[in-house]
């Protein structure tokens, strides 16, 4: 019984020492209780390039592509040209693309005259909406995971 009382007072005071002082509103006034992580929201208010589907990769450059996802406003596929093949003018809203296999092309962006690209496996591009064509001037398959994503901007 002796065992008990003293085990029963130490909790008591352990109590009424130690655990008010762990919710005292004085200790912590000098804290604020913020994330102190910043946030920088930029809103992009560029108006979405004029995209036409008849010039859509898909529909031009058919034979070269294998379509693997087309959802939420963004198309995934790999484009797969052989030495000699050319990709007929065709348009690309914001995009990605990722060389799979490397190889020499030429290749003409927004109408300009072409420029030789020597596309090496692991590269990466991000680009806004633009139109182009190209032809696989080397000696291997190039083959490319791209992705392009129609994303409305402004108000």
């Amino acid at each position: 019984m002796g065992k008990i009382k003293k085990c029963t007072g130490f909790i008591v005071l352990f109590y009424l020492l130690f655990l008010p002082g762990c919710n005292d509103p004085a200790s912590n006034a000098g804290k604020k209780n913020t994330d102190s992580a910043s946030v920088i929201t930029v809103k992009d208010t560029t108006p979405m390039a004029a995209y036409d589907p008849a010039m859509d990769p898909l529909i031009v450059g058919a034979p070269f592509i294998k379509k693997l996802a087309d959802t939420l406003n963004v198309k995934m596929y790999l484009f797969t040209v052989k030495p000699g093949d050319s990709a007929a003018i065709h348009s690309h809203p914001d995009h990605a693309v990722y060389v799979l296999e490397g190889g020499k092309a030429s290749i003409s962006f927004n109408g300009a005259a072409s420029q030789v690209m020597e596309l090496k496996a692991g590269m990466g591009f991000v680009s806004g909406a633009l139109t182009d064509a190209g032809k696989n001037i080397g000696t291997t398959t190039i083959k490319l995971l791209v992705t392009d994503i129609h994303r409305p901007r402004g108000d």
